[in-house]
């Protein structure tokens, strides 16, 4: 039976998603590690600009405290974009590392 997962993960704050990671890779031989290591990097590759790349743009005449109030807007917005291809990551991790044990 499958099982829903609720994503965004809440409240990942200051996680390890790395050692996560690791910890799952752990579970299988050395070589099927790296080939899962590089298919993890080809679907971070795959999101492209939309995670890493963002661009502000203010209305004419706005003051110094309208701008910083979009920057903090648009840095959280970063932020939670970064922690969503975190969790992509983890979660693309678990599904193929269960993919490999249930062939194996």
């Amino acid at each position: 039976m499958s099982q829903i997962i609720q994503f965004p993960i809440p409240d990942q704050r200051g996680h390890d998603y790395d050692a996560d990671v690791e910890a799952l890779l752990a579970a299988l031989p050395p070589k099927t590690r790296e080939k899962i290591r590089f298919e993890l990097i080809r679907t971070i590759d795959g999101y492209g600009e939309y995670f890493t790349q963002w661009s502000l743009s203010f209305p004419d005449g706005c003051d110094e405290t309208l701008k910083k109030q979009i920057y903090d807007i648009a840095h959280e917005e970063h932020g939670r974009k970064v922690r969503m291809l975190k969790d992509i990551m983890l979660l693309k991790a678990q599904v193929l590392v269960d993919d490999y044990l249930k062939r194996g």
